[in-house]
């Protein structure tokens, strides 16, 4: 059952939202890179890799924390899950990040500010929920728009590959394909942050 002590809480919760924070400022750089002009881009490169590496640190201090302790808000297995969904995240953000600073040429349709948007709500929506674990009405409203996001997002990624099917050559078409699944893969790492969630409502309500 979850530990209801808020002092053994307070830790944890702590961390998860400290990397939700980190996660979510990461998605708002990229939604930034989309509309820096491509010669200023590679001043962000190094913002870029440092939010990975402080997700990264997070989680590590999260992992030796749980273990060090006999209670914990959620079950190990939760947190750590949640945890490791949200440095999958980050990944995926940077990745994407990476491909726009290294290609500077590529034109982006409109289409892929509408993913980002979709994955920046997400973003925030999880960064909130990290500080109302225990609130299961939260967390069950969370889980379901999550879902809705997702569902959005598959739709714009088809929307952007399809779009690529004739408007470019092959292997600028295939550049786009590579950015948009990297987007999309943040929002389906974000999806299972919720998905965690909804267990956690289902076992322990």
């Amino acid at each position: 059952m979850i530990a209801r002590n808020r002092q053994r809480q307070h830790r944890s919760a702590t961390l998860l939202t400290d990397i939700a924070r980190e996660v979510r400022a990461g998605v708002s750089l990229l939604s930034q890179l989309l509309g820096t002009p491509a010669g200023e881009r590679m001043a962000h490169r190094e913002e870029l890799l440092g939010l990975e590496g402080r997700v990264m640190d997070l989680h590590f201090n999260l992992m030796t924390h749980i273990r060090s302790v006999f209670l914990t808000q959620l079950p190990r297995q939760d947190i750590y899950g949640i945890s490791q969904q949200l440095n999958r995240t980050m990944e995926h953000v940077v990745a994407a990040g990476d491909l726009i600073l290294r290609r500077q040429s590529l034109q982006l349709p409109p289409e892929s500010a509408a993913l980002i948007e979709a994955l920046t709500r997400q973003a925030e929506l999880s960064h909130a929920a990290m500080a109302r674990l225990d609130d299961f009405d939260y967390l069950e409203e969370y889980w379901a728009q999550l879902q809705r996001l997702s569902k959005q997002a598959n739709r714009i990624h088809r929307d952007w590959i399809t779009s690529t099917d004739s408007a470019f050559q092959p292997n600028i078409a295939q550049q786009q394909a590579q950015l948009a699944d990297r987007i999309l893969a943040a929002v389906h790492s974000q999806r299972k942050v919720a998905v965690i969630c909804g267990s956690i409502i289902v076992r322990e309500s």
